[in-house]
Formats: structure tokens, sequence, C-alpha cells
């Protein structure tokens, strides 16, 4: 876990998290970045990651270049106030994954991914907020923060520009952030981040928002699938002298008390927000593995040999995985769906969602090895090489 200095971990979920600013100075002590900035570069040159250079050209001139790039466009870039982000990191290199570990005192399920951006000497993307909670962890170089609770509203930004940048911006933290440092940012909260040094390096570890419209939408989604939720609505007792073209107050609170008979379901809120909580992005869906075609599965009996003779296994870094108690049962979710357990136990279920690894000694119980070979054929979970 990263290290909170004189604070508790209680301290900063009670007191901080997704209500104000923490400034976490060495909250990672010798950290080094597992990717250096040509091989971030490199990332940028491929089709499947998403990249994004912004270059400033003036105090509210930013241009905006989407990836992938060719490899010219790095001898044609300005020295200085430049900056490349490359999305989904943790999706693409192992060690930036395990980085991950490093945060969970906050369910892994509510994590969007690790942005890694690398910015020249002046660098930046303009002063902006964002709708999510964020770790902005200073991996190499040296970044400038400047912080402001002010004019974080839709109507305060410059038109005309590609990014959405504030147009006021009342600076009233400002902070130089050094490798191994952290800054942690709530939604709504204006920040602007300026590369010191032509090294600058910085990891966003960026978590889920979620707008009701999208919780409501998704929700009634899983009712339609489910077939749940199949109440009828039922008048009010009608007046004598009701106006025929009129939707009356009462109708509309027949109408809202059938709603609220499904928001009050416990159980079936917890079996859709399970599948709400690990549904993939877009993005994260195109990069899915492939399964293992017929050819090349063994029989399950090999499989389970093999299972003896790893060094363990891992799961793969697109999934989301999670589970929940629901009516005295433990649900299985995977990818935003409800996942069949082949009958493993429910302590192994645990595991496999709380861990991005399992050990020899998780693999050896023969009530779970279906689920595992199930989780393989898919490539849901590999062995450790």
């Amino acid at each position: 876990m990263i290290d909170f200095n004189a604070l508790s971990k209680t301290d900063f979920l009670s007191h901080y998290w997704q209500k104000k600013p923490l400034l976490i100075r060495n909250a990672l002590p010798g950290f080094t970045p597992p990717i250096s900035a040509e091989e971030l570069a490199g990332l940028s040159l491929e089709d499947e990651v998403e990249s994004r250079i912004v270059i400033q050209h003036s105090d509210t001139d930013y241009e905006l270049k989407k990836g992938p790039f060719p490899e010219s466009i790095y001898q044609e870039l300005p020295e200085e106030n430049w900056t490349l982000l490359v999305q989904g990191m943790d999706r693409l290199i192992p060690e930036i994954n395990q980085l991950l570990n490093k945060f969970n005192f906050i369910p892994r399920w509510r994590i969007d991914d690790i942005m890694v951006s690398y910015a020249a000497v002046g660098g930046n993307v303009g002063p902006h907020y964002d709708h999510y909670d964020v770790f902005l962890l200073q991996a190499q170089g040296e970044r400038r923060w400047q912080l402001s609770s002010q004019h974080c509203t839709p109507e305060n930004y410059i038109e005309g520009v590609d990014l959405r940048l504030m147009k006021k911006f009342d600076v009233e933290d400002d902070y130089v952030c050094q490798p191994g440092d952290i800054l942690y940012l709530p939604p709504k909260w204006g920040h602007h981040g300026v590369g010191l040094t032509d090294n600058c390096m910085t990891f966003s570890i960026g978590y889920r928002s979620y707008q009701g419209q999208e919780l409501w939408d998704s929700f009634g989604d899983h009712l339609s699938e489910m077939s749940a939720f199949q109440a009828i609505y039922q008048d009010p007792t009608w007046s004598d002298n009701l106006n025929p073209g009129e939707v009356t107050d009462n109708a509309v609170e027949q109408a809202q008390a059938l709603l609220t008979s499904a928001l009050q379901d416990k159980d079936l809120l917890q079996t859709w927000f399970g599948r709400f909580a690990t549904q993939l992005d877009q993005e994260a869906s195109r990069q899915l593995p492939e399964p293992l075609s017929e050819d090349e599965t063994p029989e399950f009996e090999d499989f389970c040999t093999a299972l003896t003779e790893c060094d363990g296994m891992e799961k793969d870094p697109v999934c989301r995985f999670a589970y929940a108690q629901v009516a005295n049962e433990t649900l299985l979710y995977i990818n935003g769906a409800i996942w069949d357990k082949h009958g493993a136990e429910d302590s192994f279920i645990a595991t496999l969602c709380n861990q991005s690894e399992l050990t020899p000694n998780d693999l050896q119980t023969a009530a779970n090895q279906a689920l595992l070979f199930d989780l393989w054929q898919l490539q849901y979970l590999v062995f450790i090489e």
C-alpha cells in the first residue's frame, strides 16, 4: 500500500476521498517507472493503443493530436511545451498493472485505468477539471501542480479549443511533485500540471465516474435481460369529477410506488450492480484475449495435472472480476456477466476476485478446477511463466 506518512488509511478515506485533495510526499519511496519515454512513444505508434499529444502554442492556444502516430512526429515536435498521453497502460504493461496492488484500499472494480503522460519542459494539457477521482503519481522528473476548487462548472470553458480548458482558474494551492510523490484529486477539482523537467513522467491512476442516468439505464437493461420486475401498474381510485385528459398526482404516485418497489429490492440491486461495476468499456472489450481454439485445448485431466506443476496463474489485465453475497449465495461477476461458478468454493471465489495472481496452493482444490479450466480456455486466466 502507498505510504500515507502520518495520516492513517482510515483518515484518508474519511476526510479526503471524494472530498478534498491531498499531497502525499514520498508515498512510494524509491519508485522508478517500469517504462521508458522511448517505449511509451513506441506504444503511441500502435493502432490498438489510445494516445494523444497536446502542444501548447500560447496561453489559450492548445493543439490536440490523436494517435496512432507516425514515427516521424517525434522529430517534428518543438523542444518544449508538449505532452504525450497514453491510456490503458495497466492493460499493456504487467509491471504497471501490478502497481494497482498499492491501491487496494479502494475496491479494484472502481479502477478505470492507468494513464501515463510524458512531458517536455513546459508540457501540459491546460487547466481543467475531471469528474473522477485520480491519484497522480510523479514517476520521473518534476511537475508543478496548481489547484482550484472554484469555477468548476460547464460554463467555465474556453470556446474554440480542442480541449475542455477552464477560462477562469484561480489558484488556491501550488505544489512541485518529485518522484514518489502522489497528489490525490477528487472529482470536479480544477488542476493544472506543468512539466518542469524534460523527463517528466506522471502516472494517473483514475477511477470510474458514474452518472445517475448511466446507472438508471443499466438497471433497466438488467431488469429486461433477467425478465425481472414484472409487476403491473395499478390505477389509483379515480375521483367522481376527474378531468379525462389530466395525468393526476395520485396516478404519478402509483407509478412512483411501483418503481420504488424495484429500488427497494436489495437482492435485485446487488445482482445488477455487480454486473454494472465489472462491465467493460468499448476499448477494453476490443482488447479481450482470444480464447483457445479446440485444437489448443487439452483434456481437462491434463489441465489439472498442469495446475500441480505450475508457478501459479494470473488474471488478464483487461478482465474485471468481482463477487457479492446475494440472498445467502456468492455471485461471481466477470466483465459485466453473472458467471457460472462450476461448483467452485465461495472462499476461492473471494480469492480469485481479490488477487491479481493465484499461487500454486490456490489451485489445488479439485472443486475449483472446473472454473479455472473455463477461465483458462477463455484466457481470462493464464499460467505464470
